[in-house]
């Protein structure tokens, strides 16, 4: 074999190796790659370990549609007291704070000018009825002698026209006397009706006049709370719709009442139209100008399919739903939506969901349909 030949063979030699090699390494890469899909099917999917904070179970319960109010509380009755004569105040018998009764006297004038005054109308009174039956007699007399040719009928006419002068003198003077008598009455003061002093004004010994105020009276048995509502809201307030209400000083105890009117006219500034809303006081545990927050109940559900608005998606818009927990897997299921409490947050789930049922409420990123979740260990019972 010549040298050429023997070059030329090696050469082939290196080159079937070569070959050989790449095969081999072929073979291997190929039963590599087969292990690793037969692997990645075999591979369990990853499972979402939920916390019960993440979660929501929608509840059977009663939901109401509130409505927020703010306003003060005043008595329903209350009045100031004046004077209804002029004259020197000789007792002030009440003080702010006593409770007093129905036709209680609060206080009392000096007696004796309205008694004179009294008298002298009184006696004035009695002149014009004695000119009165005077007048009637000489009518009479005139009428016999107009009988007997002895008067004109000018004559007789003069004394029918003194009866009726006379007449109208004497239903003068007894309008006076009456009022001379109503002013001894008046100036004895009595409470119009039950209730307590808020305020007095005079001391005895002062001179008052006419329409001075003397005394405020107030019956707590009965407040109004006055509160405002947006005339967007309006439609939806009546009367008659219960009120609870939480009134400053008082912590979580409720007081009760309903509504009792609403304002024909809105407010030309704020557009709000007061509603007034009528509560029992029988303790008298309340007091006027008291600052209280209510909640007025414009609808009601039983046994409502409810749950917290942060587990509804898309709560805004048209096609609300939420992702449900069911078989162990998350479900998106659309939910149509009923009553909504905006103080609470719950929502009534008129229709997609019933109670029972379990919500992912947390926003967890990248959760989508047909994801495997374990749901927390059920709490032991009590």
């Amino acid at each position: 074999m010549t040298a050429f030949q023997s070059s030329r063979f090696k050469r082939r030699a290196i080159v079937v190796a070569a070959l050989l090699a790449l095969a081999g390494g072929g073979a291997v890469l190929t039963h590599k790659g087969d292990a690793a899909a037969k692997d990645k099917a075999t591979e369990t999917p990853t499972v979402l370990e939920l916390a019960s904070s993440d979660l929501a179970r929608v509840s059977d319960s009663t939901l109401i549609q509130p409505l927020a109010l703010s306003g003060t509380l005043n008595p329903v009755r209350q009045t100031l007291i004046n004077a209804e004569v002029d004259g020197v105040l000789r007792e002030v018998l009440v003080r702010p704070g006593e409770t007093v009764q129905a036709g209680q006297i609060l206080a009392r004038f000096e007696a004796s000018d309205l008694n004179n005054q009294l008298a002298a109308r009184a006696a004035t009174r009695e002149r014009a009825r004695a000119e009165l039956e005077l007048a009637k007699k000489n009518r009479e007399r005139n009428a016999n002698l107009l009988k007997q040719g002895f008067i004109s009928p000018n004559a007789y006419d003069e004394s029918e026209n003194a009866v009726a002068v006379a007449a109208a003198q004497l239903k003068a003077e007894e309008a006076q006397a009456a009022l001379a008598s109503k002013a001894v009455s008046d100036g004895v003061v009595r409470a119009p009706f039950g209730g307590i002093v808020a305020s007095r004004k005079v001391e005895p010994g002062t001179r008052v006049g006419v329409n001075q105020t003397l005394f405020s009276l107030v019956d707590l048995d009965e407040l109004e709370f006055e509160a405002s509502v947006a005339v967007s809201r309006l439609p939806a307030v009546k009367q008659g719709q219960p009120v609870r209400l939480n009134i400053e000083g008082f912590g979580d105890k409720p007081f009760n009442g309903s509504i009792e009117r609403i304002a024909p006219v809105a407010d030309a500034g704020s557009r709000m139209v007061p509603v007034y809303v009528r509560v029992k006081n029988p303790g008298h545990s309340l007091r006027g100008g008291m600052f209280a927050q209510g909640e007025a109940t414009l609808a009601q559900v039983e046994h409502a399919a409810t749950l917290p608005f942060s587990a509804i998606r898309e709560m805004d818009g048209k096609a609300p739903f939420v992702l449900a927990v069911e078989n162990g897997k998350i479900v998106t299921r659309p939910i149509k939506l009923g009553l909504l409490n905006d103080l609470t947050k719950q929502a009534e789930i008129s229709a997609g969901l019933k109670p029972g049922a379990v919500v992912v409420i947390a926003k967890i990123e990248n959760l989508k349909p047909g994801q495997a979740v374990k749901l927390p260990p059920a709490k032991p019972a009590a």
